[in-house]
């Protein structure tokens, strides 16, 4: 776990330079001049700052593990390529990633974010939704300010386009499931729900790292795959630290999937093995999206009771190993193969 935060840390520190780079804590008008070019009336750059600007440092400023971007760089160098040479594209599925963070805190009605109070909470919902939205757009600016060929510019904007729809629909599924519009879910659909709200934008990181180091398709659709399956990993792991975790290392509050009704691996599986009379008091609670500390706890103990937490982590088991499997066939050993290994087995095993 140590190793692993370590080697987070180092490309962390390149992220958060470029990050700030291209997405500035303030805005005049002569960057927003730069970027889209003389007013045709006048520029008021206060609004920006505190509509846009401003909260959306709030949550970068509050840490995150900034592990997508620091997958693409690790791919890239992978690959043998330099991670300087590309990092500026990492400020793309960061900036997203926070965008769909306080976009999502809306439409789920959370209330923390990286142990603090969600954007929505201190800013309003309106400022939130359009951060967020803004957030979706604004980091494709950086493939103006550097030197990349017009062909891998084309190609890194078709991944664009298709990951923002992937995101959009997993968002639709995750959003209809808690909001009781479709009944019965099985293992399956989850899994596929996942790959699109969190394995899209890894594999987006890991795809432009590919296209950038001219990598063989077929090894791209390997490295973008690998991507993919430790992200679905991560997020299991991640539903599991919302029902078993230590609130004050998570960051969020506990068992709020509980109240929020979501349908996680582990619901699906307690659903279907809990006798029928638990599993209906356990669908009841869901369906509640209650606050009730008690009610939580009752939710959480079915969970526990079905074995549903012990088999979700066995699921996010079998994807790592299945994610590492294809790494290693597409990839050479090497210190930088290495890297990826630690940060996919960190990806399931943390415990923030």
């Amino acid at each position: 776990m140590e190793e692993a935060v370590r080697v987070l840390a180092e490309y962390a520190e390149l992220v958060n330079e470029v990050l700030e780079k291209y997405i500035p804590r303030r805005v005049d008008e002569r960057w927003l001049s730069r970027i889209l070019g003389a007013p045709e009336y006048a520029y008021e750059v206060e609004s920006l700052n505190k509509g846009v600007f401003e909260p959306f440092w709030d949550l970068a400023d509050r840490g995150g593990k900034r592990w997508r971007p620091a997958l693409m760089l690790m791919i890239y160098e992978a690959l043998g390529g330099d991670p300087r040479e590309i990092a500026p594209l990492t400020v793309i599925p960061e900036a997203i990633h926070n965008g769909t963070l306080a976009v999502d805190d809306v439409e789920d009605g959370s209330e923390f974010r990286r142990g603090k109070p969600c954007i929505h909470r201190i800013y309003g919902e309106d400022i939130a939704i359009n951060m967020g939205n803004t957030m979706y757009y604004l980091p494709l600016l950086v493939l103006d300010e550097v030197a990349i060929p017009d062909e891998k510019k084309l190609r890194i904007l078709e991944e664009y386009v298709r990951t923002m729809i992937k995101l959009s629909f997993g968002q639709a599924m995750d959003i209809a499931w808690h909001r009781g519009l479709v009944k019965e879910v099985n293992e399956s659909q989850y899994l596929q729900m996942t790959l699109f709200k969190t394995g899209a934008l890894a594999g987006f990181a890991a795809r432009i790292a590919a296209i950038m180091a001219d990598a063989p398709e077929e090894r791209a659709r390997m490295i973008q795959r690998f991507a993919e399956l430790i992200a679905v990993a991560f997020q299991i792991q991640d539903d599991i630290l919302n029902l078993v975790g230590d609130e004050a290392k998570y960051g969020k509050e506990i068992g709020g999937d509980i109240t929020e009704g979501k349908r996680t691996l582990m619901v699906i599986h307690a659903l279907r093995n809990l006798p029928a009379n638990e599993a209906e008091r356990l669908r009841q609670i869901l369906d509640m999206r209650t606050s009730d500390k008690r009610l939580i706890m009752n939710a959480i103990q079915l969970i526990k009771k079905a074995g549903s937490i012990d088999y979700a982590r066995g699921v996010s088991e079998k994807l790592a190993i299945e994610a590492l499997e294809i790494l290693r066939r597409c990839l050479p050993e090497s210190e930088s193969r290495r890297k990826l290994e630690i940060l996919a087995e960190f990806l399931i095993r943390r415990e923030f």
